[in-house]
């Protein structure tokens, strides 16, 4: 198996901060002078992907960006996934710096026309919900399924055990 790069928690709040800075730093008239919250934005992008139906439960409602936030804070997530998502987010940002104030029906024409308007669009969104379905579906503990909301309403039974604590521990206690 190849040798994949991970991202440690510190480095990735150092990033988000660097990040932060380089962008307050560019000057006003530029484009990318836009600040993000990745997360809101994320927040945002997934309950457009998956809004609250008759019966199914909405991004937020079983917490699909809560999940994200764990997993992406794990030593496992790769860092090439991380920059992928904040660049996404940039990106959508840049083009409709109005997205998070808008109403789902604009929202949802904006993120179609991001689709297929740009060359990160489709790949980005399609990434994106990848994470929103694990979320649905994974175990609670690991900040997605809140309730088991994801498998109450797919009338899933989960097997047994569950995990007790989100990620795995060696035998001294700590997280691996």
């Amino acid at each position: 198996m190849p040798n994949r790069k991970t991202i440690t928690r510190r480095v990735f709040i150092a990033s988000t901060l660097l990040a932060g800075t380089a962008l307050t730093l560019l000057p006003q008239g530029a484009k990318s002078n836009i600040k993000i919250d990745l997360f809101k934005t994320l927040a945002s992008v997934q309950e457009v992907l998956f809004p609250k139906g008759l019966s199914a439960p909405s991004a937020s409602e079983f917490g699909a960006t809560t999940y994200l936030a764990t997993v992406a804070m794990h030593s496992s997530f790769l860092e090439s996934d991380l920059v992928f998502l904040q660049r996404g987010a940039q990106e959508l940002m840049n083009e409709y710096n109005d997205f998070l104030t808008l109403p789902p029906q604009k929202q949802d024409e904006r993120l179609r026309e991001f689709t297929q308007e740009h060359n990160i669009g489709e790949n980005w969104v399609a990434f994106v919900l990848y994470f929103t379905l694990e979320a649905l579906l994974s175990s609670p503990v690991y900040g997605g399924n809140k309730n088991e909301s994801g498998w109450k309403w797919l009338h899933h039974h989960a097997g047994v055990p569950q995990p007790k604590v989100p990620f795995a521990q060696n035998t001294q206690g700590e997280v691996i």
